[in-house]
């Protein structure tokens, strides 16, 4: 028994400093990555207009494309903070979504419209670094994303006051094991752009739409909605409410989806429908 006792002691720590050296390897690794700068990339440009109807539909590109889903309604940001138990173990560390107003705090006052579109559709801040927890809208139109930045430029200022960035012990190891990856490190930072899409109820205006869904369900969510009829569609997304009833989810009522006209969510429903596998 005794010896059973021992050898099992023996595997068991050789389990754990095996496990301990494993992580102290992924999360190298994974700093490595949250930490990597893109200072030479070449930054296309792009018309920003000033007239009061682009700057309208840069406020509603800012809502169907989740930018309100972590910056706030009022994009003056948010603390996206620690972890799943509340805080009581800062696993994830502090992370804010950025105040993107020119307010205390806030990021507009300082960027020109040079830094919007290196941080907008590359992923990357004025600094260089990258953006951790931004997704990838490297694919939004010019035209999309010159009217969204026309709307950022004149956002009401907010005052804001976060704490500073500090990554907690299990996010580098989860960027590492490609659970979570920044944007930046995603796209092809020389690549060219689609060009401008015709918003209408087509599959191709569905796809250009679809990464909206696709950056947090991936490629599965074709298959889940293939079969659903098109006023069911429309009125989950509107609602979060399924056609028997249940709640389908805060994400699916959220102003992302209710600020969508019909037209873009009938291209959604025949995209998903017709073209997804």
């Amino acid at each position: 028994m005794k010896k059973f006792i021992k050898w099992t002691s023996l595997v068991l720590g050789g389990l754990f400093m095996l496990s301990a050296f494993a992580g102290l390897v992924l999360y190298s690794i994974g700093m490595k990555k949250l930490n990597q700068t893109y200072p030479n990339i070449a930054v296309e440009t792009v018309n920003i207009p000033t007239d009061a109807d682009a700057v309208a539909r840069g406020k509603h590109v800012a809502t169907i494309w989740a930018c309100t889903r972590c910056h706030g309604e009022n994009l003056s940001g948010m603390k996206i903070t620690n972890d799943p138990l509340s805080g009581m173990v800062p696993l994830l560390g502090t992370i804010s979504a950025p105040n993107l107003t020119s307010g205390n705090g806030g990021i507009a006052a300082s960027y020109t419209d040079t830094d919007w579109v290196r941080a907008i559709r590359h992923g990357v801040m004025r600094d260089g670094g990258v953006e951790v927890l931004m997704f990838d809208y490297s694919t939004m139109s010019a035209q999309d994303l010159g009217d969204l930045i026309a709307y950022l430029k004149q956002v009401p200022p907010f005052d804001t006051n976060y704490p500073e960035m500090r990554y907690g012990p299990i996010l580098p190891v989860v960027f590492n094991i490609g659970l979570l990856s920044p944007a930046a490190e995603k796209i092809d930072h020389s690549a060219s752009r689609p060009v401008d899409p015709v918003p209408a109820a087509t599959v191709e205006y569905g796809g250009y739409l679809s990464v909206v869904c696709t950056a947090c369900h991936g490629n599965l969510i074709g298959s889940v909605v293939k079969t659903w009829k098109q006023d069911e569609f429309i009125h989950t997304f509107q609602t979060g409410i399924l056609s028997d009833g249940k709640q389908f989810g805060p994400t699916m009522s959220s102003s992302t989806f209710r600020e969508m006209t019909d037209t873009e969510l009938n291209a959604l429903w025949l995209y998903f429908t017709n073209a997804r596998p």
